[in-house]
């Protein structure tokens, strides 16, 4: 395919200043589907409108060995990440749910790269509302988050053996300021945190 621009059609087009876009135009812009990739190594495979991402696709980034990691896989909108959409961090941490403005907003699921698993709601790219909290070791936090800290009434399960310490009350800045506690629960096997621990890709929200 030769390298042109053209007005509306499927074209391939290299930047002067580096990169290509091969796709669909509409009107001299990117428009429906088309491949971007960047100077710098970024790859937009997906949906366009009026040249910019707006739709369903995939954000990756080329790596020195020539493998392409991917970054974003969702959905767009006016460029920005909007809607459903999994992000995948340099870390090894994962989050897929809901997106607004390219911050994580409404309810979204984050596995961390230490092994803690976050399940609920979100706002402005922090843990905002109601949500659960599951620490490695087993233990967790059922309760009200705000700005990404244990903030308002909730729930702590501490894992003791065959026994588990349950400690209700009200928390500040991540601590528990005024609690009652109860240690007659008996364990139980967490088989969602055991599941989504297994294989985030096939949880669903």
């Amino acid at each position: 395919m030769s390298c042109r621009t053209n007005v509306s059609g499927v074209r391939c087009f290299r930047y002067p200043s580096g990169g290509r876009y091969e796709g669909k135009w509409l009107n001299n812009r990117h428009h429906n589907y088309g491949v971007k990739t960047s100077k710098r190594g970024l790859i937009y495979e997906g949906e366009w409108r009026n040249g910019e991402r707006h739709g369903y696709g995939t954000l990756r980034r080329l790596c020195p060995d020539g493998r392409a990691q991917r970054i974003y896989v969702g959905q767009w909108q006016q460029n920005e990440r909007w809607g459903e959409g999994k992000q995948f961090y340099n870390d090894g941490s994962v989050y897929f749910g809901r997106w607004r403005q390219n911050m994580r907003h409404g309810l979204g699921i984050k596995w961390y790269a230490d092994g803690r698993i976050y399940v609920g709601q979100w706002a402005q790219d922090k843990m905002h509302g109601l949500g659960v909290l599951y620490n490695v070791n087993g233990n967790r936090y059922e309760g009200v988050f705000e700005h990404g800290e244990k903030s308002g009434e909730g729930t702590y399960y501490h894992y003791l053996g065959r026994e588990t310490c349950v400690q209700r009350g009200i928390w500040t800045h991540n601590c528990c300021t005024n609690s009652f506690i109860d240690v007659t629960v008996k364990q139980e096997r967490n088989l969602f945190q055991e599941h989504a621990t297994q294989n985030h890709d096939e949880v669903c929200l």
